[in-house]
C-alpha cells in the first residue's frame, strides 16, 4: 500500500487542527492493528516524537513485521564533529531498543541542515557504516526545499528522502524536483499532505494567520465542492496520484480517521488541474514558520 502510517501523534500533541491531543495508548494499539489488517506495511517515527517508538514496539502484535523509518536527533552547533557522530550512533542504537528491532528499513537525518553543515559528511559516513553492517536498509534525509535537494543529491549517495507535498505546496512537483529525485533512483516519501490538518479544517475555523492566502483556500474549498469530494479526498488524492511519490505519510489520532484516510486514498485525480491553488510562500506552507 502507498500509505505509510505516521506516528508523531502517538508521542506528541501534534497538528493545528488536532482536538484530541496526544493519541491514547489504547487508541494507538487499535490504529496499529487496523493499519496492519488494511495492508499498511510501513511506519514513520523518530526519536523526537516523544515515546512513539516505544508505543510502536509495545502495542504491535508479533506478526506485525513493520518496515520502520526512524530519524536522528538534531545536532547542536554550527559544524559537525566526532561528538555528534557518537550521538547519532547512540541515538540509533536506542531507537532499535525502543522499537525492539535488530534493524530498520530507513534512517533519515531529521534536519537536512545538519548534513549541510561543515563536516556534515561525518554524519552520513556513520549512516553508511550502519547500512553496511545491515542495521538499516536505506539511508537519507528529511528535507524541505529545492535548494536542499540540489545540495544533497550532488554530494551524497542518498537512498531515501522525506519531503512536504500537498495541494497548497506543489512547488517540488511542478518544478520537476520529484522527477529529478526518481531519475536518481531515490525513494520519495511525501509528508505534510494535510498541512498539519489545515486542509481538513472547516473554513470558519481556519486561524486568522492564514487570511493572506484566503483566496487560495477558497479555491480549494470550491474545487472540493465542484468535484464532489471531501477535503480529505481532494488533499490525499492529489498526492496519492503523483507517480514519483513512493509512500504518502499520514497520521491518525483515531481509528475512525484512519478508516477515512484509507478509503480516501482510492480517489483518482488529474493532476494538471490544480496548479492555480499552489502557494510559493514558506510563511504559510512551512508549519515551522507559522505564528499561531
Amino acid at each position: 500500500m502507498k500509505i505509510a502510517l505516521g506516528t508523531v501523534q502517538f508521542g506528541l500533541d501534534y497538528g493545528v487542527s488536532n482536538i484530541y491531543g496526544k493519541t491514547s495508548k489504547h487508541e494507538a494499539s487499535q490504529i496499529l492493528q487496523y493499519a496492519h489488517n488494511s495492508g499498511i506495511e510501513m511506519l514513520d517515527t523518530a526519536m523526537l516524537y516523544g515515546n512513539s517508538e516505544n508505543i510502536i514496539s509495545y502495542y504491535s502484535k508479533s506478526n506485525h513485521n513493520w518496515k520502520v523509518v526512524t530519524k536522528t536527533p538534531q545536532f547542536i552547533g554550527n559544524s559537525i564533529n566526532a561528538i555528534h557522530v557518537k550521538q547519532l550512533k547512540k541515538s540509533f542504537e536506542q531507537s532499535l531498543i525502543n522499537l525492539n528491532k535488530n534493524n530498520v528499513y530507513g534512517l533519515l537525518l531529521h534536519s537536512c541542515d545538519d548534513l549541510l553543515k561543515p563536516n556534515g559528511h561525518l554524519l552520513f559516513k556513520e549512516m553508511e557504516r550502519l547500512k553496511s553492517i545491515g542495521m538499516v536498509k536505506k539511508i537519507g534525509v528529511s528535507l524541505y526545499s529545492d535548494e536542499q535537494i540540489n545540495a544533497v543529491i550532488n554530494k551524497f549517495n542518498i537512498d531515501l528522502v522525506q519531503l512536504p507535498v500537498n495541494i497548497l505546496s506543489q512547488k517540488l512537483f511542478l518544478d520537476g524536483w520529484l522527477k529529478k529525485l526518481k531519475d536518481s533512483d531515490i525513494e520519495i516519501h511525501a509528508r505534510s499532505v494535510f498541512l498539519q490538518g489545515l486542509l481538513l479544517m472547516k473554513r470558519s475555523l481556519v486561524p486568522s494567520y492564514f487570511s493572506p492566502i484566503k483566496k487560495k483556500l477558497d479555491k480549494f474549498y470550491r474545487l472540493s465542492k465542484v468535484l464532489g469530494l471531501t477535503q480529505l479526498e481532494l488533499s490525499l488524492g492529489f498526492v496519492m496520484n503523483i507517480d514519483e511519490v513512493d509512500k504518502v505519510v499520514v497520521g491518525a489520532n483515531t481509528i475512525g480517521q484512519l478508516q477515512e484516510i484509507i478509503q480516501a486514498s482510492q480517489t483518482r485525480l488529474q493532476l494538471s488541474d490544480y496548479r492555480d491553488i499552489s502557494i510559493d510562500n514558506n510563511k504559510y506552507t512551512n508549519p515551522s514558520s507559522w505564528k499561531i
